[in-house]
């Protein structure tokens, strides 16, 4: 590690270490450049700005979620994998509601945080593969948003409610809500959007059609689909 990727993370440590301890507005330039005997203007060459530390931080908080949330793997279901990571997902952001809230609760203007980015491609290659599949109903990008409103939704609401009375059930009624809305019926015969989804993710392996050729039957797909 070089020097300036470990003053880059002895910088998030810190930073992290006070948002949970005394909250956001902790986490100060003052307060991480005295507990670190160094100035400013390091924290400002590293990340830009304060936002651009608080995105980090919260990428950096994320990080443990993340390595133990992989996505699909080989040979794995993916419909029960998108279920393990709902799980998962609602788990931790109550679990970490100040790092939760700079990742989903910042207003942003047409963009999102670094984590949240981390955690929507994770969503995409679960999703994938249940296109492939035949048991999505929409397109992948859809499906995200659909999945991802529902989950940052259901932890936002649960983080209004005193831990004691939280209802967890609310969050497995809307996984299963949220999954019904963008996949196909799971039996035989595949329905008619999986099928067109289905066939949508074999045309990224077909060398028939040109790349625009295979652009624009992607599109038509998708608006059938939707």
């Amino acid at each position: 590690m070089t020097r300036s990727e470990d003053m880059r993370v002895r910088i998030l440590d810190t930073a992290h270490d006070l948002l949970n301890a005394e909250g956001r507005d902790a986490v100060t330039t003052r307060a991480i450049t005295s507990a670190l005997h160094i100035q400013a203007p390091t924290i400002y060459r590293i990340f830009g700005d304060k936002q651009g530390l608080l995105d980090q931080v919260a990428l950096h908080g994320f990080a443990a979620h993340l390595a133990t949330w992989t996505g699909w793997t080989p040979g794995a279901d993916p419909i029960n994998s998108l279920r393990q990571g709902w799980d998962m997902h609602i788990d931790w952001g109550l679990r970490h509601p100040q790092v939760y809230s700079i990742a989903y609760g910042d207003p942003r203007d047409g963009t999102s945080s670094p984590a949240a980015d981390a955690i929507d491609a994770i969503l995409r290659e679960q999703l994938v593969e249940a296109a492939k599949t035949g048991r999505l109903a929409v397109p992948v990008a859809d499906a995200v948003d659909v999945i991802r409103a529902a989950g940052v939704g259901v932890v936002f609401t649960l983080l209004a409610r005193p831990a004691e009375s939280r209802d967890m059930s609310l969050s497995a009624r809307s996984r299963d809500a949220a999954l019904n809305a963008v996949l196909a019926v799971p039996a035989a015969p595949v329905t008619r959007t999986g099928a067109v989804m289905q066939v949508r993710h074999q045309l990224e392996h077909t060398g028939a059609l040109t790349p625009n050729e295979r652009a624009l039957f992607s599109d038509w797909l998708d608006r059938v689909a939707r």
